[in-house]
């Protein structure tokens, strides 16, 4: 998908891809809305609590931050906060629903772009995550909410690969979780550079698709789906008996052409 329009001073192109693995089926969602020059959001949702439930916690999250971002499309972090607000009140609207439903949770991560000045804000909750890879270096946007981040804060760990510690997926904080950490809103706009790629993705890509094999592999590609493809190519190439959803979307911002 290509985003390019009047007043717009980037065309942003999008392309995603998602996994089942090795599991019954996929609980991961994710969504895209454009808003014309006023911005475009992107968010990607990874569900746990059994009984496809993650499945339907995912897909209610999705949906409560683009529906708030199309009736209230503001570029500001206080903005991020309130979809993430709504995404959590919907999904434990429908906890109540029935004692199968209780424990269903997602993690999210939302990504807006502000097409017009140039200019990038995200948020996220939980272990999905965004990177940004700038003149082909990776950059990790988000740090996750579990509890192998907080132990590795705690300096208990030393120069450890979270991929690789026991106990990686206990998450301190997620959409319709109890107990948590609270969801983490980037305080100040990034300015967009023409040639930026951003990455969204669930944790069934990260743990077995390592950084520098992103960078790896965008190097090779000349467009979003060939990157998308590529990469889960490789990890389902894995053969991983265990292999979790994976889910990605990514963004590549371009300078917008123009016959001014």
């Amino acid at each position: 998908m290509h985003f390019d329009g009047p007043g717009q001073r980037y065309g942003i192109q999008v392309a995603s891809a998602s996994f089942r693995g090795s599991r019954s089926s996929n609980e991961d969602a994710m969504g895209i809305l454009s808003q014309g020059s006023q911005g475009l959001c992107c968010t990607l949702a990874d569900g746990a609590g059994g009984h496809g439930h993650g499945e339907l916690a995912a897909q209610l999250t999705v949906q409560a931050v683009l529906e708030g971002f199309r009736d209230n499309p503001l570029f500001a972090p206080a903005s991020l906060a309130s979809l993430i607000s709504q995404a959590e009140h919907k999904v434990c609207g429908q906890q109540t629903a029935s004692v199968s439903r209780m424990h269903m949770s997602a993690t999210v991560v939302v990504l807006c772009l502000d097409v017009q000045q140039g200019r990038a804000l995200w948020a996220h909750w939980g272990d999905s995550r965004l990177y940004l890879f700038r003149k082909g270096r990776v950059h990790v946007c988000t740090q996750d909410h579990s509890i192998v981040q907080q132990l590795l804060h705690a300096g208990l760990y030393e120069e450890a690969d979270p991929r690789r510690l026991p106990n990686r997926n206990v998450l301190a904080g997620a959409i319709g979780a109890e107990g948590q950490v609270p969801p983490t809103v980037r305080a100040d706009a990034l300015v967009l550079e023409p040639g930026d790629v951003f990455l969204l993705c669930s944790d069934g890509l990260w743990e077995d698709l390592h950084e520098t094999q992103m960078e790896s592999l965008l190097a090779r590609s000349r467009h979003p789906d060939e990157w998308i493809q590529r990469m889960v190519e490789h990890v389902a190439s894995l053969g991983n008996p265990h292999q979790d959803n994976l889910s990605a979307l990514t963004a590549w911002v371009q300078a917008r052409e123009t016959n001014e």
